[in-house]
Formats: structure tokens, sequence, C-alpha cells
């Protein structure tokens, strides 16, 4: 899959497809969303460039997400394009399992991200990330 229209339609499919992809462990298709020269900022690492970085970033979330049994959930809150630029701002949870629970097992974390992303119609007019910021959410009260 491709973006080559930029509206809230397309890029909802374009979020189950990257969760899918991530569940597949596919860091490689992930990372092909992303322009060549693309940065990526995330809570807890130092600012990353350029495809080799992304895909590792990708490939160690994949490992630590799919060892945790996590399920990851992104909800599209807002986008706009205008001209080859356009932005997606998104909340990303992660709900994690208790260890050793089963269904039903109760307990567990869930972790909530604000996630920004800057995207740029490449010249073949496909929609790539060129900016990915992330910020955690603040954990609300049980």
């Amino acid at each position: 899959m491709s973006l080559a229209t930029f509206d809230s339609h397309h890029l909802e499919q374009f979020t189950r497809h990257f969760e899918d992809l991530f569940y597949a462990g596919d860091p490689s298709s992930m990372t092909a969303f992303y322009t060549q020269d693309a940065h990526l900022m995330a809570d807890g690492i130092r600012p990353l460039q350029g495809h080799a970085a992304i895909r590792e970033f990708w490939d160690a979330a994949i490992s630590r997400g799919l060892a945790a049994g996590a399920k990851r959930t992104i909800r599209l809150h807002e986008s706009h394009s205008s001209g080859e630029l356009g932005y997606a701002l998104c909340t990303v949870t992660v709900q994690i399992p208790p260890a050793g629970g089963g269904p039903g097992a109760g307990g567990g974390a869930s972790r909530a991200s604000w996630d920004a992303t800057i995207w740029q119609r490449d010249p073949g007019g496909i929609w790539r990330i060129a900016v990915d910021i992330s910020t955690p959410l603040p954990s609300l009260p049980s």
C-alpha cells in the first residue's frame, strides 16, 4: 500500500495497514512510508534521521512489543494538506498485558502518546512521512 491521496479516509486505511505491518514484524515496509531523509523523534531517544536509523527503531519497537504481547492502536484525530505538505495528528495507545496473564487476567499497563507526522508528496505523487514526532501523554488516575 502507498498513500497517493491525503485525506482522512486514506489516512485511516494507512493507520490500519501500519498496525498490520507492526504485528507482521515488518520494519522495512513500515520504513518505506518515510522519506529517505525523514526525522523521527520520540521520548527517551535521540532524534533519528534516515531510513537505516528509522528501520532500526521500528525493528526494536516491534521486538519489544511482540515479546510483551502488546496491542497497539493508532487513532487519527486531525489531518490537513496544502500543496506538497500535509500533517496528521494521532494518538497511539499501547496496551501491555500483565506478565503471565491470559485473557481476562486484568492488570497490565496502558501507555498513550500524542503523535504528529508531517507528510511530503514525492515527485511520483506518493505521500511519505518527512517528520514523525511523538510525546507520551500523562497517565490517567485509576
